[in-house]
């Protein structure tokens, strides 16, 4: 499902639960349908796993561009997802990883969070969970020896609306943009902008665009065969199916963006209806709006 999709269904769960009715058949309905991937509560299940560890770790060495002996290879969970456990939401980033490269090299931490919204405070936030993540690494009175921090945020808005990137990695540099200290890296990725300039990036083929256009495809619900060839995203399909979500999780994760995400979807279908009744093509509308064909022919 998309954002917008999703948000009607658990608004709709909400509305069958509060009227007394039977919410695990009203998932049961819906269990060949896709969960929104970028949903707080659904990419914690799905990437904080130890059962998927090989699916996370693939997407972090991908969006942090590792490749051979630099790669992420013994990752471990910080904070796991338990079965049964309750969405939530607090400062803290939606994954967290470590990994270990051996005697006398510094141990690498990766936080990973995704953000809907460019809100007045994100750069503040964002610094704050930088800030926190390199405090806890020192210990009261301990040397000051710190481990690679690296931190991935998926954005659906633009930190560098100029820039003809979609990847962007921020250090401390000075004047002359040389790296003072490596040792901490923010990677902020814009998804949105990846996706709607999708011509402009056909001709990359590096594994984060390849995960973000499988991610999408998904999302969309989409023909899938281009990517099920690919053992890794075999297992995204299969982890992102509503039927590994119970209903009560689904009551509870954490879907704090649920009204604006109803509101620009129907934003959205505002839009499409007057476009429809000006006998705008209906792949006019589909690219101008992000639509489903379906959605718009059923308006």
């Amino acid at each position: 499902m998309t954002r917008e999709e999703f948000a009607q269904f658990l608004g709709k769960l909400r509305e069958i639960n509060n009227n007394g009715g039977d919410i695990d058949a009203f998932v049961k309905e819906h269990e060949h349908r896709n969960v929104y991937f970028y949903n707080d509560g659904c990419i914690k299940k799905i990437l904080a796993s130890e059962q998927n560890l090989m699916l996370t770790t693939d997407l972090v060495n991908a969006a942090l561009g590792l490749i051979g002996s630099d790669r992420i290879m013994n990752p471990k969970l910080v904070n796991p997802f338990v079965p049964g456990e309750l969405g939530y939401h607090d400062i803290n980033p939606d994954i967290g990883l470590v990994n270990d490269r051996g005697k006398n090299v510094p141990r690498d931490r990766i936080s990973i969070e995704v953000q809907h919204n460019m809100e007045t405070f994100y750069r503040d936030r964002l610094v704050l969970y930088v800030a926190r993540l390199t405090s806890n690494m020192v210990k009261s009175g301990n040397a000051y020896q710190l481990e690679n921090l690296n931190v991935v945020s998926f954005q659906f808005f633009d930190a560098f609306k100029v820039s003809p990137n979609y990847r962007h990695t921020v250090q401390l540099k000075n004047q002359e943009q040389q790296v003072y200290f490596d040792k901490q890296t923010v990677t902020l990725i814009e998804v949105e902008k990846f996706l709607k300039r999708a011509k402009d990036f056909a001709d990359d083929t590096s594994r984060l665009a390849q995960w973000l256009r499988a991610i999408d495809t998904l999302n969309r619900e989409a023909d899938f065969s281009e990517f099920a060839k690919d053992p890794v995203f075999r297992l995204l399909q299969n982890e992102v199916k509503l039927s590994n979500f119970s209903s009560r999780y689904l009551m509870t994760v954490d879907m704090s963006d649920f009204d604006r995400a109803v509101a620009k979807y129907e934003e959205k279908t505002e839009i499409a209806k007057k476009m429809r009744d000006a006998n705008k093509p209906i792949e006019e509308i589909i690219e101008f709006t992000g639509l489903s064909e379906k959605t718009i022919r059923e308006l």
